[in-house]
């Protein structure tokens, strides 16, 4: 059993990872603005659950001082708005550089000051540019970065920090690009609307209208991730700086055709459209080559289990 901090431990990948966390049998410390929107009551009686942003001064330095964690987990990022968090990003840039580099920043000084052992933290595949940029895809972590949306660029900007106080500063720190994420509890629209209205109406047998692209979608489901998250967390071998994550990359018409093998009613009406920015995409054989994580759902087991659990009130 270890003793870990998590910020934005509240959100919907936080929230998943620090259910399997209690369940592995941690001690687990969640530092984030409020419980809501993804943490019940439950949640609440098998953590020690702190308020605070990331962005404020000194707020960390009080409580990683006073838990002691052997290792810290840094999901924290500015979402504001529900709309997900490319759309807050672009919406508020002073607010995602506040939260995604300087709140970002706050925790790896923190961490070093009190000799936090390792640092896990959550990067995301945006920062990548548009799949044309990379015509030798999938790209690997060795692929330049060239991001085409502010939240992707605040990302860039905290890798760059984290390489800095793990190279000069000497701080144990790894960081992870997420793909997109589904699975229960997925409550922001974004990204996640049509995933969100496709899901819901599979679950109750109803229809859907929906405009989706034909292009391929790096995605992985929620509870994959929390094991992948919890797996590097754990992982006693040597970690690398930066590792890409990802389990499968259909369009949303073979998700939609999955889904009609599930949901035998379900009603779709899909109209094509060209996207703003389509992902090139990416590897994440390095992961597993050297850290061991893997997806253990398929395309099909994970929207069968998004469905079944969206059908049990999840």
């Amino acid at each position: 059993m270890a003793r870990i901090f998590v910020t934005g431990g509240s959100g919907f990948v936080g929230a998943h990872l620090v259910r399997r966390l209690v369940a592995d049998g941690h001690d687990v410390t969640v530092f984030a603005p409020a419980p809501e929107p993804c943490l019940t009551k439950a949640d609440l009686d098998t953590i020690n659950f702190v308020s605070g942003g990331v962005e404020e001064p000194g707020a960390l330095d009080a409580w990683i001082g006073s838990t002691k964690p052997e290792v810290v987990v840094g999901l924290a990022a500015y979402g504001e708005g529900g709309r997900g968090l490319l759309a807050a990003a672009a919406g508020q840039e002073a607010s995602a550089l506040a939260v995604n580099v300087g709140g970002f920043r706050n925790l790896l000084a923190a961490c070093e000051r009190f000799g936090v052992a390792r640092v896990i933290w959550t990067s995301t595949l945006a920062v990548y540019g548009r799949a044309s940029l990379y015509p030798d895809a999938p790209v690997d972590e060795t692929a330049e970065r060239r991001p085409e949306t502010f939240y992707g660029l605040t990302k860039v900007l905290a890798e760059d920090v984290a390489r800095y106080y793990r190279e000069v500063r000497g701080l144990s720190l790894t960081g992870i690009r997420l793909p997109v994420v589904f699975g229960p509890g997925l409550w922001y629209r974004g990204a996640g609307t049509q995933i969100i209205d496709l899901f819901q109406a599979a679950a109750t047998g109803g229809a859907a209208e929906l405009e989706v692209s034909t292009s391929p979608l790096e995605i992985m489901y929620v509870t994959d991730v929390a094991n992948a998250l919890a797996h590097v967390a754990s992982h006693t071998g040597p970690l690398d700086l930066i590792y890409n994550l990802s389990a499968y990359a259909p369009s949303l018409h073979e998700v939609v055709a999955v889904l009609k093998e599930i949901s035998p009613d379900l009603d779709v009406a899909t109209a094509d459209v060209d996207p703003p920015l389509t992902y090139p995409l990416v590897s994440s054989r390095k992961l597993a080559e050297e850290v061991g994580v893997e997806s253990t759902f398929s395309l099909e087991q994970a929207c069968a289990a998004y469905v079944e659990a969206l059908r049990s009130g999840l």
